[in-house]
């Protein structure tokens, strides 16, 4: 640790040499920095103090004039709108019949347009009664309608008798500002439409005369963001976003003071008033040019400094310090010592301390990774994977001495694995095999090899290497595995059965032996477990039995599983059949079908289903309280795997029933958004037509009638007992328009809301 600690002191402590440079440049440097950037930032907050009073000041102006002409536009519309020879012409429509009326409302159009203080180009009025025939006072009906006014009106949808404008160029072909306004004043837009024409030419006449300074803008926007005046009339029409690019600051959350237009960067200030927005700005070019040049001129002035403090100081220190340079170049590599310039000790003896780190934490290493080189090394045995000589490298590098002219493979495994897997979490397993392996190696010491390796959960391989084959070697081995096993009953909470295979000529052969062990171990069925099994005890026709019956249980368990009882009960009967021509003896058999049950307890276990305890059944009891083969045959086809089918289905639904509650959940809790059931589906990963299904089967509605339900719910309780207006309510159930949630209302409730509203109220005496 105090080697590590003198390497870190040695690497931030600086040397005279480097000292005496850093001062030098820190001295000369830091004065001439602190006046340039401080003259740098007085001048540019000179300059922007100055653009921002230049910027309210047109800001001003601008609001000043564009009040006045859009009261003067304003007031022109609502003279002709409220003047009665244009509402007479509107409700008797265009004609020869009329045509005393339309030539008395040309006149007063006429009239109005001579006295307006804002010279509009063309005064045109839509009939809405008469086929949306359009009037114009300066174009011929085929040029009126290359205008397309009932399609921009259309697409605005106005709000009641609200006036409104259409920035020029919002619309194909719409060169104009227009002022629309409904006739009469009161008339909703639905008899009659009074459109002035502006030309963009006449707004720009005013606009150029506030932009002023350092090559100023202005930009003004209607409510929408959409463009009504800028000195670039190709801007007109256009959305802000269009035009305007915000630079964005504080990770960007917020918006800067700072835009781009067409790839330059511009000083913005805005202002808002009546709902619409004043912007200024200014490019950031002009506005920063004189501090960037004293800026740079800053810049200039401290390279030339440190440049020729940085000669001075080098040349200096270099020659005092040239002896202990040259000795450091001695011991030190010269990549290591190009790589560290400081002092040179500090060097040599920080070099030093890192070589000694180095072999320790190697050392460490290497005894840490040698537990998995070996395991590595095992793995590829036992898949066949290795050679002689490959072998042989990689022992090296594993520091494994394989020793003995004949090799036993020796597999322990737990009796019980779906109790090994409850009793031991999956973060204990590992220090429980590692236990496990120390005690088989200690207790097998004193063999020329012996090692080993957990090749799967519940199971442990040793490789025991011997000079002898015979008779003597075998029961030695066996003699080690009985000691193995009586150990593990003592310190362990399971018992194991450990099985010997025949002896291999080599290690790279230990995969036919792993296979081989296995086998034997299979064979537990037939002998019972805690057991030694070697190869003289193995039965071939019992074990080819125990092969078969095996593969036939666990299709049994896969059918029962997945809810196919004809089939598992095909097989059961099959299996049954069979085990009275094997001649086994009964708890052999009650055995096998023992194994089965726990491996059905385990599988479901893994699905959240506790047969046992939910129905109260003790499978091992039962079994052993049967009397015979068609006894148990009875149980299994019609109690018990009918259960477990039960079971699999209460859990389905239940995920069902859950899945329905988080759904609802989800709707209430974002109920002013709009609701379908395709966004519900998206949210939970599920597809439609199952959402809707689950959805009908466990509420009883469809998801629409909840979802109106729920919102009409909540619209009745607010017009109960609240004030809140109803076009508020119908905002926060999740409805654009008022008038859509009224039709909606009247048909849920049978009466409007306000109507519904007075009859609450009336009815509590409020």
């Amino acid at each position: 640790m105090s080697g590590k600690q003198s390497g870190k002191f040695a690497k931030v402590t600086f040397t005279f040499q480097r000292k005496l440079l850093l001062y030098s440049l820190f001295v000369s440097i830091i004065p001439v920095l602190i006046v340039g950037l401080l003259s740098s930032y007085i001048a540019s907050r000179s300059i922007q103090s100055e653009v921002n009073q230049n910027h309210k000041y047109m800001l001003n102006q601008m609001q000043v004039q564009l009040n006045q002409f859009t009261k003067s536009l304003q007031t022109s519309s609502i003279y002709i709108a409220t003047n009665l020879a244009v509402e007479k012409s509107v409700r008797d429509g265009p004609g020869i019949d009329n045509l005393s009326a339309s030539l008395e409302m040309n006149e007063t159009i006429r009239r109005i347009r001579s006295t307006s203080p804002v010279e509009y180009s063309n005064v045109s009025l839509i009939y809405k009664h008469f086929n949306n025939f359009i009037y114009s006072n300066q174009y011929s009906s085929e040029q009126t309608a290359m205008f397309r006014l009932t399609t921009i009106l259309e697409k605005m949808n106005p709000r009641e008798n609200e006036p409104f404008f259409v920035p020029a160029n919002t619309f194909d072909d719409q060169t104009d500002l227009l002022l629309f306004r409904p006739v009469p004043i009161q008339s909703n837009y639905n008899e009659g439409v009074l459109v002035l024409h502006v030309k963009p030419e006449k707004i720009l006449e005013f606009v150029g005369s506030v932009e002023h300074g350092y090559g100023s803008r202005v930009l003004v926007a209607d409510e929408k963001n959409r463009i009504v005046i800028s000195s670039e009339q190709g801007e007109m029409g256009k959305t802000l976003s269009e035009v305007i690019r915000y630079e964005r600051r504080n990770g960007g959350k917020d918006p800067s003071d700072q835009v781009e237009i067409e790839g330059i960067r511009y000083k913005i200030q805005t202002s808002t008033q009546n709902s619409w927005t004043y912007i200024a700005i200014s490019p950031m070019k002009q506005l920063t040019a004189q501090s960037d040049r004293i800026r740079l001129t800053t810049l200039i002035v401290v390279g030339v400094v440190v440049l020729l403090w940085a000669t001075v100081a080098t040349v200096g220190s270099k020659r005092m310090y040239d002896p202990i340079q040259r000795l450091s170049e001695r011991f030190v590599p010269r990549s290591r010592h190009e790589k560290n310039r400081g002092d040179g000790l500090a060097v040599i003896g920080a070099f030093m301390e890192q070589l000694s780190d180095t072999n320790r934490q190697l050392s460490y290493k290497l005894s840490e990774q040698s537990p998995y080189l070996k395991q590595g090394v095992f793995q590829q045995l036992l898949r066949g994977e290795m050679s002689e000589r490959e072998l042989a490298i990689a022992a090296d590098h594993a520091n494994l001495k394989l020793d003995g002219d004949s090799v036993f493979v020796c597999v322990a495994e737990a009796d019980d694995i779906p109790e090994f897997h409850r009793t031991y979490r999956e973060k204990d397993r590992a220090l429980i095999h590692y236990a496990l392996l120390k005690m088989m190696e200690e207790t097998f010491q004193g063999v020329p090899f012996c090692s080993g390796f957990t090749p799967k959960t519940g199971q442990v391989v040793l490789l025991v290497g011997m000079h002898s084959d015979g008779e003597e070697a075998m029961a030695f081995l066996k003699q080690r595995a009985d000691d193995t096993r009586r150990h593990v009953r003592e310190y362990f909470r399971f018992a194991i059965s450990v099985a010997v295979a025949n002896p291999l000529p080599a290690f790279t052969e230990i995969g036919r032996g792993y296979d081989e062990a296995v086998a034997l171990l299979s064979h537990r069925f037939m002998l019972g477990e805690d057991i030694t099994i070697s190869a003289e005890q193995a039965d071939e026709r019992l074990m080819r039995l125990n092969r078969e019956t095996g593969e036939i249980q666990k299709k049994i368990v896969h059918h029962v599983l997945h809810g196919n009882l004809d089939d598992s009960r095909r097989l059961l009967a099959q299996l049954v059949s069979e085990l009275p021509k094997s001649q086994m003896n009964p708890e052999t058999a009650k055995g096998l079908f023992s194994y089965m049950l726990g491996e059905l307890d385990y599988m479901l276990q893994q699905t959240g289903i506790d047969l046992q305890h939910s129905e109260g059944i003790d499978f091992y009891r039962k079994l052993h309280e049967l009397r015979s083969l068609p006894d148990l045959e009875r149980w299994l086809a019609d109690e018990l795997f009918p259960a477990v089918k039960e079971q699999l289905l209460k859990e389905a639904v239940s995920k069902q029933t859950k899945t329905v509650r988080e759904v609802m959940h989800y709707v209430r809790q974002y109920m002013d958004e709009e609701m379908t059931l395709q966004k519900a589906a998206d949210h939970f990963q599920l597809s439609v037509s199952y959402l809707s299904k689950i959805f009908k089967d466990e509420s009883g509605v469809n998801f629409s009638e909840f979802v109106l339900d729920l919102r009409m719910g909540k619209a009745r309780e607010w017009l109960e007992h609240s004030d809140m207006p109803i076009k508020e309510i119908a905002a926060k159930i999740g409805y654009a328009s008022v008038q859509n949630f009224n039709r909606i209302f009247k048909q849920w409730s049978g009466v409007p809301p306000g109507e519904y509203r007075k009859e609450r109220r009336h009815a509590s005496g409020s």
